[in-house]
């Protein structure tokens, strides 16, 4: 791209969620005349699953404008670690430190799209099909039939990139031969309170160990409420995949498009590993169950030419990590960060593109330590000591850090 300057470019940003969104206000700032291109033409603010973020990220967006400072947010304060004995409470084996902020992904996304500046167009059902670069440009093509002209497109479209499959068309998703079920409910619709109402009023999200997976249960707040407000539980449990699933793909099998095979095979789950007092936390009714097979992918470049990658489209690591949301909002404030120093693409781009493909290849490393370790060979999680604990974590981590996953434990 040689020296062509930033302030003024157009940009073209492929996907309008919570990446989009981040990036488009990121270079905003910078500048640029900015069009994100959302193929969604209904909304993506009734979206309600639960997503973590570090406290430091969450007052960095805060301070520099990108969320309102009465955003809402569950403070965590740490996890307590249960495994299931055959009494009705299960057994408390540790309590891990595990600062963070959990959310409500429509209402970050809402808090998100609804700062962007006026100056930036947000066109929903614009799905991107086809992308053409030229010596000055960029033509993005619409499934209508629309052709769009940028200086630069940033692809910030998910695990099903346009955007990646242009840079890589090589590369596919790796499966990792387990899945995660999800759900959240209104936290009003539980008949027990007493384990929710422990989980608020400790600040200690909840992680139940058993044979070949584990799950974990955070509150977060619910649509529309203020600091402090109504909360919703949220749970999601990793688990090898159910016999009556097949995998075609990195695509979720959304609620009300599981199976009743499936729905079975999950209520016997429940029945097997969750102690009885913490069942209800870990349920919802089979019109609102999803499962997501785990998928990781990893590219060598997060630019070439005038695209760039950013979110899930560029690296997609696996939730343990709980770093889908927060790469892509720390991806897009590396790019207004890296504007302030540059005044032309060619080397704002080489510098990002260092920094982020390295934090993917970490990424994607670690949440295939954790994976092996949470998922695939599970340790005895009944006859392991606060010290066994300890030095289990320290190996999962190999050195690595994880705003939520400390290699500290206070055993009980």
């Amino acid at each position: 791209m040689g020296h062509e300057v930033i302030r003024g470019s157009s940009v073209g940003v492929i996907g309008g969620s919570i990446a989009g969104c981040a990036t488009a206000i990121a270079l905003s700032r910078l500048g640029c005349e900015v069009t994100v291109l959302e193929r969604s033409s209904t909304g993506l603010k009734d979206r309600g699953s639960g997503i973590a973020i570090p406290i430091a990220l969450r007052d960095d967006l805060i301070d520099a404008g990108y969320l309102p400072s009465d955003y809402a947010v569950w403070p965590a304060t740490a996890r307590r670690w249960l495994v299931a004995d055959g009494s009705t409470d299960g057994d408390h084996r540790w309590t891990q430190p595990g600062p963070m902020v959990t959310n409500n992904w429509g209402e970050l996304w809402r808090a998100l799209r609804s700062n962007l500046p006026p100056t930036v167009r947000y066109c929903e059902g614009a799905e991107v099909v086809g992308l053409e670069e030229s010596a000055d440009g960029i033509v993005i093509t619409t499934s209508a039939g629309v052709n769009h002209r940028f200086d630069v497109v940033v692809g910030a479209d998910g695990y099903r990139s346009v955007a990646r499959t242009h840079l890589h068309p090589e590369s596919s998703p790796t499966y990792a031969g387990y899945v995660l079920w999800r759900g959240n409910f209104p936290s009003d619709r539980l008949v027990d309170r007493s384990i929710w109402d422990a989980v608020v009023a400790s600040g200690e999200w909840l992680s139940v160990g058993f044979e070949g997976g584990h799950g974990v249960m955070y509150p977060i707040p619910d649509f529309g409420a203020e600091q402090g407000g109504d909360l919703r539980v949220n749970w999601a449990i990793y688990a090898s995949r159910p016999e009556a699933l097949e995998i075609d793909g990195p695509s979720s099998i959304a609620p009300g498009a599981v199976s009743d095979a499936c729905d079975a095979a999950f209520r016997t789950l429940l029945d097997e590993s969750m102690p009885p007092a913490v069942r209800e936390v870990f349920d919802s009714p089979h019109e609102e169950l999803s499962i997501q097979p785990i998928y990781d992918e990893l590219v060598d470049t997060y630019v070439r030419g005038r695209v760039v990658l950013a979110g899930d489209a560029a690296t997609l690591s696996r939730p343990h990590t709980g770093s889908g949301a927060t790469k892509a909002i720390q991806d897009a404030r590396l790019l207004e960060e890296l504007g302030r120093s540059h005044t032309t693409w060619a080397p704002l781009l080489a510098a990002y593109d260092e920094d982020r493909t390295a934090e993917g290849r970490r990424l994607v490393d670690l949440g295939r330590r954790i994976g092996r370790d949470q998922v695939e060979h599970t340790p005895p999680w009944a006859e392991m000591t606060p010290d066994d604990f300890q030095a289990w974590t320290a190996g999962t981590l190999s050195g690595d850090t994880l705003y939520f996953w400390s290699d500290e434990a206070e055993g009980e």
